[in-house]
């Protein structure tokens, strides 16, 4: 049986350090999150995670929680 790493938390999480740009390559999923909570992932592209959502005006955690989530559950 083939190991599904959307299945499990073997997936490093996603960080608050990481940037947009980083966190968009590894994780195509988290582009529509993203979009979602109005950060840019083109513009917004050199910021880390905890600038971009400090200039969206939302908590950091909450796109954290949305970005890990989202990794969690399956297609």
């Amino acid at each position: 049986m083939a190991h599904d790493c959307t299945d499990c938390r073997c997936t490093p999480p996603i960080r608050a350090d990481q940037t947009v740009a980083d966190t968009a390559r590894h994780d195509a999923a988290a582009i529509e999150t993203l979009r979602e909570m109005g950060i840019n992932h083109c513009c917004g592209a050199h910021l880390t995670l905890r600038e971009a959502a400090a200039a969206a005006g939302i908590p950091i955690e909450a796109l954290l929680a949305a970005l890990n989530d989202r990794r969690r559950t399956p297609a």
